[in-house]
């Protein structure tokens, strides 16, 4: 009975907040689904479609290397594979915006990005320093 009634609602909270979740816990078919929780990055990542609304992550300027995309509502308090402290890029879709954290779990400086952004070097951060390789975690909306 205590099973029962603590799967219906973690079903019922996945349903009434999608976006709070990590990408892996996603269902299945979907292409923002990175796997069953390890979120190891993989080449198949940069063949997946954008999303419609969301962002989409890259390691080199000019929206190159390798990628991740999330969609409008997903908050990722560490970032999936090898990506965090390496984004030079971040392209935007469908009116989305992006805020950008120094460190995980959404700490110790932030910014909101509200268009794609294709080189973080010219994106200043504070003490001369740029969001260029620094972003460890984001919330897209």
């Amino acid at each position: 009975m205590k099973r029962s009634l603590l799967l219906a609602l973690m079903l019922c909270g996945t349903a009434l907040f999608p976006g709070h979740n990590m990408l892996a816990q996603r269902p299945n078919g979907n292409p923002w689904n990175y796997g069953g929780g390890n979120n190891n990055w993989d080449s198949s990542w940069n063949n997946r479609p954008a999303p419609g609304r969301g962002a989409c992550f890259f390691t080199s300027a000019g929206f190159r290397g390798n990628k991740f995309c999330v969609r409008a509502g997903d908050r990722l308090p560490s970032l999936p594979g090898n990506f965090g402290d390496n984004i030079s890029a971040i392209q935007v879709y469908g009116r989305s915006t992006v805020q950008i954290f120094n460190d995980r779990n959404f700490r110790n400086g932030t910014e909101t990005v509200r268009g794609s952004v294709p080189d973080l070097r010219a994106y200043k951060f504070r003490g001369g320093h740029t969001w260029n390789n620094r972003i460890s975690s984001i919330i897209v909306r």
